[in-house]
């Protein structure tokens, strides 16, 4: 690769922990970073407005919007996986919840073997990640990147944070503290006032643009990883129609997250020989874990109408919408400067459970059947739904090859329902669910049970209305996970088994998905890479 662009880090992937190493790596002076990104720079003002991320996953310039198997345990269906797109990836579109998982999450990450990322190991990053100034400092940061804050305007919110307690479960002041267990108020990932989502693109990459010895591309496709022997050396990718080559002096980092870091491993030759002979890839390293472990929080809803007028189908309309713009062009506050789900809890469904296996969010608005989070799917109904998620579910799925071009999409299965205790949980929280919804705080409030409906009460019921409105939550991980065994794809530092210079780092490398929303993870993974990297 003589005569090429030459820098000592290339970054593979502007997304969520890319936009962390990239600001990371540049701070040391004398090192040169270069980010490449798929996508575009991700400056729409529209899209920093909290509440606009309902019409972010409905854009395909915001996402990459792909699309699974048929399901065996969906009835064959064929769910969508966006995954976001551009400077800060999914952070610039998800939902801005920031939930770290449970401690014991990462204990059980180095009890597989992945030294170093226990959770006494990985608190320094996420304390640093954070500003957060209503926590115990012990275990909580209050200066770093991500701003971090709580809301309690919705008035249902009130009741649902009543309900759970009136349930016998408990309050817990900050699930990302000591504790996760409990009802809690949610924190979302956003800067006070119009400033807007606090993402990894807002706190990281755009306050270090100007550094001299960092260089990010955008709509940068990066088509393969180019291997020297057993030592990467750069990569190829294709920008405005032109094929270009960039070497690295020091590592080549993938950080395309866990449906595109396996797709491009692949591509460069690096996977399982008998995904990679069908498409005429010679296997350059034979690494059978690539792409399989594909985990993600599945799960589906109970919902009511409401007997009065306090859910937001009250902002609907040019009216409401006129005010909630209003408020929010000039105080920065009010519907549009928040994310709906201002509660949340997390439950164990078994008494005898060490950790919460289920995440409990509440919204003072109905969704339509199909459960997308989407603005597509919103009902225009007064009601308030239940939802949940499986925190740690045992089907699992895989990423693979649909072909060698690198502009087709991969072929992803997820495999959900697939285990007999997955089904299990999902009839446990329905009943959960139930519960909450049956408590004293809703009782003036409460009018018929919409979904699934009181006719649901059989196992074969149950399994149904999980089928028909069972929804992703957006959070693919694990498919290039981390460990030692044979289908382990990088080590403890995040080097891929059996070649040099190249390491992965996003979701993919969870060896096991955490018991939260993945952003404030793969935030943590970003600047543990970082610090591995600068040792």
């Amino acid at each position: 690769m003589l005569n090429k662009p030459t820098f000592d880090y290339v970054i593979v992937g502007g997304g969520t922990a890319g936009c962390v190493l990239a600001t990371r790596l540049s701070e040391r002076a004398g090192v040169s970073v270069l980010l490449l990104e798929e996508g575009g720079a991700n400056r729409n003002p529209l899209m920093r407005v909290p509440m606009a991320c309902l019409k972010a996953l409905d854009s395909r310039t915001m996402c990459t919007v792909y699309r699974s198997e048929s399901e065996p345990g969906l009835d064959d269906a064929c769910p969508e996986v966006p995954r976001g797109r551009g400077l800060g990836g999914s952070s610039s579109v998800n939902g801005m919840m920031f939930v770290r998982g449970d401690p014991r999450d990462f204990d059980e990450w180095a009890a597989m073997g992945c030294d170093g990322w226990a959770y006494e190991d990985v608190l320094p990053a996420f304390k640093k990640i954070e500003c957060y100034t209503q926590g115990d400092p012990r275990v909580r940061g209050a200066d770093g990147p991500i701003n971090i804050r709580r809301f309690r305007s919705e008035p249902l919110c009130q009741l649902f944070v009543e309900a759970v307690q009136q349930a016998g479960y408990p309050y817990n002041e900050d699930y990302n503290g000591h504790s996760q267990e409990g009802v809690s108020w949610t924190q979302h990932n956003v800067f006070p006032g119009r400033a807007g989502r606090s993402s990894a693109l807002t706190g990281y990459l755009e306050p270090v643009l100007e550094r001299n010895n960092l260089a990010v591309e955008t709509g940068a496709s990066v088509t393969r990883i180019v291997l020297d022997g057993d030592r990467a050396v750069g990569v190829a990718y294709q920008q405005r129609g032109q094929a270009r080559e960039v070497c690295a002096r020091a590592e080549v980092i993938v950080c395309a997250g866990a449906v595109r870091t396996p797709q491009l491993l692949m591509l460069s030759g690096i996977g399982n020989p008998l995904d990679l002979e069908p498409q005429d890839i010679p296997v350059q390293l034979a690494l059978p874990g690539v792409g399989q472990n594909l985990q993600d929080h599945f799960g589906s809803f109970v919902q009511h109408r409401c007997l009065q007028p306090v859910t937001l189908t009250r902002h609907l309309g040019l009216a409401g919408m006129s005010r909630a713009i209003v408020e929010y062009l000039c105080h920065g506050e009010g519907l549009l400067s928040h994310w709906p789900t201002q509660a949340v809890a997390f439950l164990k469904t078994e008494e005898n459970l060490e950790r919460p296996d289920m995440q409990v969010l509440f919204a003072p608005i109905l969704r339509q059947p199909g459960g997308s989070s989407t603005s597509r799917n919103r009902s225009d109904a007064s009601g308030y739904c239940i939802s949940w998620c499986q925190l740690r579910p045992m089907s699992s799925g895989r990423v693979w090859l649909r072909s060698a071009d690198p502009k087709a999409a991969p072929r992803i299965r997820h495999n959900y329902l697939e285990h007999a205790a997955d089904r299990q949980f999902h009839r446990r929280a329905i009943e959960v669910a139930r519960q909450l919804h049956a408590q004293p705080a809703f009782e003036s409030f409460r009018g018929e049970e919409i979904s699934p409906g009181i006719g649901c009460s059989t196992a074969e019921a149950m399994d149904a209305h999980i089928r028909h409105t069972g929804h992703t939550h957006y959070h693919c991980a694990g498919t290039a996970r981390m460990g030692h065994d044979e289908l382990a794809v990088v080590d403890p530092k995040l080097r891929v088994h059996g070649l040099a210079q190249l390491r992965v780092a996003d979701a993919a490398i969870m060896p096991r998905i955490v018991g939260a929303n993945t952003h404030a993870a793969s935030l943590m993974i970003g600047e543990r890479a970082a610090a591995l990297l600068l040792e």
